[in-house]
């Protein structure tokens, strides 16, 4: 199973800084999110959105907001789509242009379409599948939905606990 993580593809990605005090770690290409007190932490299957992909490693963050290690997000802004690791036992025909898709973590990275769970679920939808199955790299075009994002949407941030 490939951990290539998320990758900007097409679309004007914004680079922004983020600060976490989060001790979990979290890998490059990982989907984020904040928490209740508006730092960076890895995306939860209990979000209703996301922020954006990490950059780097929360391990290899750097003091640049505020003096707060900060990690470098890229933010999609609308019309960006990115490349998602698909997991195994997903097949290329069960993944089909125009189907909703969550995104959820294996291993030590969240970064994996599926559209084994969440297909009925808005809720859990964060992103659209945009192109076919790439079989040589295991991996999907993904474009985020508008009302998923914490920056660029019209929805506000929530939190569940």
């Amino acid at each position: 199973m490939p951990e290539y993580g998320l990758i900007p593809a097409r679309g004007n990605w914004e680079l922004r800084w983020f600060p976490t005090t989060s001790a979990a770690t979290f890998k490059k290409g990982a989907l984020l999110n904040l928490d209740d007190t508006f730092l960076l932490r890895e995306y939860l299957s209990t979000d209703s959105q996301c922020l954006g992909i990490a950059m780097s490693n929360s391990t290899a963050s750097t003091a640049v907001v505020g003096g707060l290690n900060s990690v470098l997000v890229a933010l999609p802004a609308p019309n960006c789509t990115a490349y998602s690791d698909i997991t195994t036992g997903v097949t290329a025909s069960s993944v089909s242009v125009g189907q909703a898709s969550v995104i959820y973590k294996v291993g030590n990275i969240a970064s994996y379409a599926s559209t084994v769970m969440g297909q009925a679920s808005r809720f859990s939808a964060l992103v659209t599948i945009v192109g076919p199955v790439q079989a040589d790299t295991s991996q999907v075009e993904v474009a985020f939905n508008a009302l998923t994002q914490v920056i660029y949407s019209t929805s506000s941030a929530t939190f569940l606990t």
